[in-house]
């Protein structure tokens, strides 16, 4: 998708096109928050040079006044497209309970648009403040808070902690996680800062470098930061809309997630005060010389900042927490690639343990199976032996068999021991047919059955000699 493409999405979004329609939001609410100074007017002027205009124009005044305050002192409304409107909040200084409660509330959409900001530090005004707001409230307007952060500030590592929970407050006010925006992402490097916002819990973080009177000719990918940032917006509102929403449910419990926060933070207020009384009835002469201890330093601090000596006080203070910052950054750097590489060594021996079990399963496998071949051949050979055994019996059975019949039809055919003895002698083999001469020493006769005319029926060979020994005859008697 090109820019023109992405301008066009943004421009034609209406919360009536989602699944189950605008469900009685007819407005969305982009709500910057952040530091002070951290470029979110800046990033109101972008927005608006990339989607509307052919000249860069200063809508929202941005940057720090003299005495350090901030220049946006209320929230103003800026109108992007019909549907998306942009609120540019008051900053803050400190992340201290009673910043805090007002940026709830300014996100909450509980305070009035187009109205000057005071941090109310009382209980009982803030309570005022917030009942005011029922008497118009709105129903109607969808808030998506985008949380603004330069690329070149540091954040503390005691305040890391605290921006979570930050985070998670945000998310139960408005139901959506912020969406982060780093600024002047030229300054420093911001992989390493979206990195660290990652891991305190944000799901979308951008980085942009702001327009400004000094730089205001767009480029492609440039501009293409600052309208993926809204069109990533606004397919997160798309989700959320896939869901049974009630506006009015909603804003109730926004109303009651300020008061318990504000009363939390009033009660923990009062038991501090409550142990400072009973510290001071007690005579407990250290808190009593702290806070001698403090109010001189104050006094000190005061003259300093008369003599000039401010600025040079401020300087070395910010140069110390810039180091401890570093020192910090450093330590946690090198926790983190410990842990990296400790994790990357965990994965590295389960995997190789993994690789040895499934060598090993596959070395038995292949055991398995060739104990299983052998089986099968020897159950294969001892088969074959069988049935060759088999066969070899049923064969001399079939022969035995056969002799067996073929010696009773023999017999019953010509039965011998009737014509035993009866010797018929021929002289040529013409007239014996099928008797032969082939030893000297015996002479073979047939002894045939009479009335065939001398065809012999069947043929039974004798040693002559055999019979003359047992009749008792000579040679001489025989002829």
């Amino acid at each position: 998708m090109d820019n023109n493409e992405l301008r066009d999405s943004i421009q034609n979004f209406s919360l009536d096109h989602c699944a189950l329609g605008n469900q009685g939001y007819n407005r969305v609410l982009l709500q910057l928050f952040g530091l002070t100074g951290h470029g979110k007017s800046a990033l109101i002027n972008s927005l608006r040079y990339v989607l509307n205009g052919r000249k860069y124009e200063i809508h929202a005044k941005s940057g720090v006044i003299s005495s350090g305050g901030a220049v946006t002192m209320e929230r103003r409304a800026y109108k992007l497209t019909p549907t998306i409107t942009v609120v540019d909040n008051r900053g803050f200084g400190k992340m201290n309970d009673y910043e805090m409660r007002m940026i709830y509330a300014q996100l909450g959409n509980v305070m009035p648009l187009n109205e000057k900001v005071e941090w109310k530090d009382n209980y009982d005004n803030f309570l005022s403040q917030l009942e005011d707001s029922g008497l118009d409230p709105n129903y109607t307007d969808f808030t998506v808070p985008v949380f603004v952060y330069k690329v070149e500030a540091i954040l503390p590592e005691q305040e890391m902690s605290q921006m979570r929970d930050f985070f998670k407050n945000c998310r139960k006010v408005t139901g959506v996680f912020p969406i982060v925006v780093l600024t002047y992402k030229t300054r420093g490097n911001y992989i390493e800062i979206v990195k660290m916002f990652k891991s305190l819990g944000a799901e979308i973080v951008v980085a942009v470098e702001n327009y400004s009177e000094e730089d205001q000719l767009q480029t492609l990918e440039r501009s293409r930061d600052f309208l993926w940032f809204l069109k990533r917006a606004l397919n997160d509102i798309t989700f959320r809309m896939e869901q049974k929403k009630d506006p009015k449910e909603e804003r109730i419990e926004i109303k009651k997630f300020l008061l318990k926060y504000v009363h939390d933070i009033d009660v923990a207020e009062k038991m501090k005060e409550e142990k400072m009384k009973q510290h001071a009835r007690k005579g407990d002469k250290d808190v009593i010389g702290a806070r001698e201890r403090e109010k001189t330093n104050d006094i000190r601090e005061a003259e300093a900042l008369n003599r000039g000596e401010a600025n040079k006080i401020e300087e070395t203070r910010k140069r110390e927490e810039d180091r401890k910052r570093e020192e910090a950054r450093k330590r946690e750097d090198r926790k983190r690639e410990e842990a990296r590489k400790r994790e990357e060594a965990r994965k590295r021996e389960e995997a190789r343990k993994r690789e040895d079990r499934r060598r090993e399963e596959d070395r038995k496998r292949e055991e398995a199976r060739k104990r299983e071949d052998r089986r099968r051949e020897e159950a294969r050979k001892r088969e074959y032996r069988k049935r060759e055994e088999n066969r070899k019996r049923e064969e001399a059975l079939r022969r035995e068999e056969a002799l067996r019949r073929e010696e009773a039809i023999r017999e019953k055919a010509f039965p011998i021991s009737k014509y035993y003895g009866k010797i018929l002698l021929f002289p040529t083999l013409t007239d014996v047919g099928i008797a032969s001469l082939h030893d000297s020493a015996f002479m073979k006769a047939a002894i045939i059955r009479p009335g065939f005319a001398g065809r012999p029926y069947r043929l039974r060979w004798h040693n002559i000699r055999t019979e003359e020994r047992e009749r008792g005859e000579t040679g001489s008697e025989r002829k």
